[in-house]
């Protein structure tokens, strides 16, 4: 039985450890490998891995299970109910500055410009007056989740751009109704994702800013991680896992087209939707790069110290 919402954001928030004391090194790895995602197209790594058979290529039987949160995710980890999981790289740098021992070992989604294209930023209605950081200054501000990045990349870039974000008032909202809540003034802004954030530049709503340009040009959204203990005692389902999902990215990045149909059956949207919006794009390779931007925004906004990325990277042991 996995952690409710409260229980697994409280677990992060106290840097509850002591489900991390079952002796997990000394137990051998019985199939399949459990895997816990979140269950949107930034994950659909693993989706792919497991339609296309590379996990099996790679000699991994897996299982996939859906949370919905990162938080719950990680409590399923320490707890020792799931052995791979996906968390944002805000959850991860909170769990770290509580001593937790989760270290990233593949990468996930990235927050990028391609081909000049966004995927997700600001929206304010298509008649707004506002068209600067300052004009946001005692706003309404819409996001998916109070103390995420939704919240966290347009504080960045208001700060960056002239406003104060310390005078907005941000509201939380699922995704999929930020754009309806900005058209029909409910609240004056959103940071809105795909796939509603294509469909509503179609609609009644403008973009004002990339947003996530204030944290850097590229940086890393979420990855794949595990306890350190748990990576120490399993190097080869470590280097499975990291060359199946890089096969599923690569896979993905040629044939687009072809991945419509895998997020339907993992998502639940109708196809049309996901066909017509960009698709999310993975890193490659895990990289402190991509890491220490976000890194030293939630630490900023969590108001706490920053520390070097490479703590959150999993590193073998030397021999």
């Amino acid at each position: 039985m996995h952690p409710n919402r409260s229980q697994a954001i409280a677990a992060i928030a106290g840097g509850v450890a002591a489900p991390f004391a079952m002796s997990r090194a000394a137990r051998a790895q019985t199939p399949p490998l459990r895997i816990a995602y979140i269950p949107t197209e930034n994950c659909a790594q693993v989706y792919y891995a497991q339609e296309l058979g590379l996990f099996a290529k790679a000699g991994l039987q897996v299982h996939l299970e859906p949370i919905n949160f990162s938080a719950a995710i990680a409590s399923a980890v320490l707890a020792d109910s799931i052995d791979i999981g996906n968390i944002s790289t805000l959850t991860m740098t909170v769990a770290h500055n509580k001593h937790l021992p989760l270290v990233y070992i593949a990468p996930g989604n990235a927050f990028v410009l391609t081909k000049g294209v966004p995927e997700a930023g600001i929206l304010v209605a298509a008649t707004s007056p506002i068209r600067t950081g300052r004009d946001l200054n005692g706003k309404t501000f819409g996001c998916s989740g109070l103390g995420s990045f939704g919240e966290f990349i347009p504080r960045a870039w208001v700060d960056a751009n002239g406003g104060d974000s310390s005078t907005m008032k941000f509201v939380e909202l699922p995704n999929a109704e930020l754009a309806n809540a900005v058209g029909s003034g409910r609240i004056d802004a959103a940071f809105v994702s795909p796939p509603a954030f294509g469909k509503a530049l179609k609609e009644n709503c403008r973009m004002l800013a990339v947003a996530s340009d204030a944290v850097a040009k590229e940086f890393m959204g979420s990855g794949w991680f595990v306890t350190q203990a748990w990576a120490n005692a399993h190097p080869a389902a470590i280097a499975a896992f990291v060359s199946a999902t890089r096969d599923a990215t690569a896979w993905a990045r040629a044939n687009p087209d072809k991945t419509v149909d895998i997020l339907v059956k993992y998502l639940k949207l109708e196809r049309a939707v996901l066909a017509a919006a960009d698709r999310v794009v993975f890193l490659d390779r895990l990289e402190t790069r991509f890491l220490q931007p976000p890194v030293d925004v939630v630490a900023r906004y969590s108001k706490f110290p920053p520390f070097p990325a490479s703590e959150l990277v999993y590193t073998p042991p030397r021999a």
